[in-house]
């Protein structure tokens, strides 16, 4: 069902850890890969050299933190340098999720990170807000700050500034009378309607739950329109969204899970996201998981694999055909030295091949972006 082609590093530098790649492919051919970058402070101490390396080392926040983007032709070849994007003047930017639309316009959805000092965060802290990272681990106390989106209508040349999602309003304040849930976090592959409805998936909570946001004006503006995933009992969690809308009109959320060993769990509306049916628990063990549409109508889902042995699998499901727990799984990496690896996301070239992005370690203990080329036959 897949021939595995060629394993090719996108992005790699011993002074940052790339992780969270996202991918498309624009109407010429061109191919974008996205990821958040950050500082990797171990090359300070000459670290990390091959075969030494740190693999259980996980630093998801930093104070720096930003977009990258990398541009390939459609051969999948680098065009010039990986650029920088602009970052929100407050807080760090973390994960990229592109989608064009069928207009041209880019849309990208993400999350923001708000750093502060030691000080400040005890302060927070002590009236009970809830913090991420430390002064030992990370340097400073991280705040989530919201999700976002931004877009671009000229290839991803330029950006518009960042905007933060409206509240979630059964969700508390980050921080009471100061500052919202604003949107919940975005990880995961948005979709647009027939008729130019864009539908994103975000989640927080804790438990985590999944939530619908949607925008008619191409992603100029943004509203909630339900809750896709919540677990009555409070044992589940349901993140990382990516979602699909089959020509019948079906809307496939496809959730990364808390609490349930990993499993997929799926949820499916027929009304672009209205109501939800009942979520329903999947054999398939992922983290987390892309659903990639291909040019006959099947789907490639893509997901990490955090268990040894660590890595990326696939597989190839008609979405009419059966449930895809009977797709046959594909290991298309199972060499990653930690389970700090994976989050694919795949996109169709323009001859056909695919290009399944993803973060790794390598020899050294490096987080970087990789890509695996896919030919996937009938």
């Amino acid at each position: 069902m897949l021939d595995i082609l060629s394993h090719r590093v996108v992005y790699s530098d011993r002074r940052f850890y790339a992780a969270f790649p996202s991918a498309a492919t624009l109407t010429d051919g061109t191919v974008l890969v996205a990821f958040r970058r950050a500082r990797d402070h171990r090359w300070l101490h000459g670290e990390p050299t091959e075969g030494k390396g740190d693999f259980d080392s996980v630093d998801h926040v930093d104070s720096r933190s930003h977009l990258v983007m990398q541009r390939f032709s459609a051969d999948f070849e680098p065009l010039g340098e990986p650029r920088a994007l602009p970052t929100d003047p407050e807080a760090g930017d973390q994960d990229a999720n592109l989608l064009v639309l069928r207009s041209g316009r880019i849309l990208m959805g993400g999350f923001s990170w708000y750093p502060m000092s030691a000080r400040h965060g005890a302060r927070l802290r002590e009236k009970g807000v809830h913090l991420l990272g430390n002064p030992d681990s990370s340097g400073t106390f991280f705040l989530f700050w919201g999700g976002t989106t931004r877009f671009s209508d000229d290839g991803g040349r330029h950006w518009s500034p960042h905007r933060y999602l409206p509240e979630l309003p059964d969700q508390g304040p980050i921080i009471p009378g100061v500052r919202p849930m604003l949107g919940g976090a975005v990880r995961g592959r948005a979709v647009e309607a027939p008729d130019g409805t864009l539908l994103m998936a975000t989640y927080t909570g804790g438990p985590y739950t999944s939530y619908l946001f949607v925008s008619r004006d191409r992603g100029e503006s943004w509203e909630l329109r339900s809750t896709i995933a919540r677990d009555a009992d409070g044992k589940a969690g349901f993140c990382e969204t990516a979602l699909h809308l089959t020509e019948d009109g079906r809307l496939i959320a496809f959730h990364r899970t808390t609490g349930l060993k990993d499993h997929l769990v799926t949820s499916v509306s027929r009304d672009l996201g209205e109501t939800w049916e009942p979520w329903e628990q999947s054999a398939v063990v992922g983290h987390p998981y892309d659903a990639c549409p291909l040019p006959d109508g099947r789907l490639l889902v893509v997901y990490g694999y955090r268990h040894k042995p660590y890595g990326v699998r696939a597989r190839v499901w008609d979405p009419y055909k059966g449930s895809l727990d009977d797709a046959p799984e594909v290991v298309i990496r199972d060499d990653a030295p930690s389970p700090d690896t994976g989050y694919p996301w795949a996109t169709v070239l323009a001859d056909g091949r695919v290009a399944v992005c993803y973060y790794i370690c390598d020899a050294a203990g490096i987080r970087h972006i990789q890509a695996t080329l896919l030919r996937v036959r009938g």
